[in-house]
């Protein structure tokens, strides 16, 4: 099979994409496998949309003042409800190779929130060239999943990409994906408190350029050894979490990003930076200056923290737009 993965992809991007929460809610579908959400008090419904908007512009701004560019995409292309469009990371991903990446979700609700053009748009009016896109969900039925950033963490330096399979990281998918585009595979499984796989692996870990955040304790034998085997041969520091600080802080949901001048930033909730120690912090702080959001509400409706806001926009910037092509890999 011919090999996808010719040119050395950047690690590090001072662009993201986001999209704007006009559907939050608590959704009933991910709820099943994701025991990171909570139900909200009847009483709390008539606030949760101005709360979570107001969390979702102070994040956005948060990232502006640290130099990270941030475009916003709206949600003109269908009246279904989209509780969950405010995590766009796990439905498509960008690489420096010009490709746009459309990942299979797992719930119907979550499908839904695939919108190609307008996304293919926001790009092209943000000056980004756009060489293919690659829609994964030609090639699996509806039952596979393999739910983007949120399943996959690259390490491209090292070429390794760490996955923990689960509902939304299904075998047959990530192992098709990781042969295609000649990653260094190392896929584990893992349990929670309650013996549940985790549902993303962007939840229990983050992989920087020379730094990792893991929660070890969660990472089943003997899947765990080999995963800090390889973390340590790829980073210098790996900072280990316990499982009280994965589910509680969402100190594993933080992502390295990189200003326009070159220096890092580390985006994370205000929940995961209380949550970790001061030794935790200082070593995190060598890695970058933290750009802190406050999002209590969407974490815990919604499941998911600062890194799952966030979709790396890994595209080059040129005058020229980009080429209108998809394609499909076989």
């Amino acid at each position: 099979m011919a090999r996808s993965n010719n040119h050395q992809p950047l690690h590090l991007t001072s662009s993201v994409v986001m999209v704007r929460p006009v559907d939050f809610a608590f959704n009933e579908q991910t709820g099943l496998d994701n025991e990171f959400q909570h139900r909200p008090m009847p009483s709390e419904q008539a606030v949760i949309s101005q709360k979570v908007m107001a969390e979702f512009e102070q994040s956005v701004q948060c990232l502006q003042t640290l130099g990270i560019e941030v475009l916003i995409l709206e949600k003109p292309h269908t009246n279904t409800p989209l509780p969950d469009a405010i995590f766009p990371n796990n439905w498509f991903s960008t690489r420096t190779d010009g490709r746009l990446i459309i990942y299979p979700m797992k719930t119907e609700n979550r499908r839904d929130e695939v919108q190609i053009p307008q996304l293919k748009d926001l790009l092209h009016n943000a000056g980004y060239k756009l060489a293919e896109v690659v829609d994964l969900r030609r090639q699996y039925s509806t039952e596979v999943a393999l739910e983007g950033t949120g399943s996959l963490i690259f390490h491209h330096p090292s070429n390794h990409l760490f996955a923990a399979l689960s509902e939304r990281c299904q075998e047959q998918a990530l192992t098709s994906y990781a042969d295609e585009f000649d990653y260094q595979l190392v896929q584990f499984n893992t349990a929670s408190a309650q013996g549940s796989p985790i549902y993303h692996t962007n939840v229990l870990m983050s992989c920087g350029e020379d730094f990792a955040v893991i929660t070890e304790a969660v990472i089943s034998t003997p899947g765990n050894k080999k995963v800090m085997h390889s973390l340590s041969e790829c980073l210098n520091d790996i900072i280990i979490i316990t499982e009280e600080q994965m589910s509680r802080n969402f100190c594993g949901n933080i992502l390295q990003l990189i200003d326009p001048k070159g220096q890092p930033v580390i985006a994370l909730s205000k929940s995961a930076y209380l949550g970790f120690s001061a030794s935790q912090r200082k070593l995190l702080e060598k890695h970058g200056s933290l750009a802190i959001c406050e999002i209590p509400s969407i974490e815990r409706i919604g499941g998911g923290s600062t890194r799952c806001m966030l979709a790396e926009n890994f595209l080059t910037k040129t005058k020229t737009g980009y080429l209108n092509s998809e394609v499909n890999i076989p």
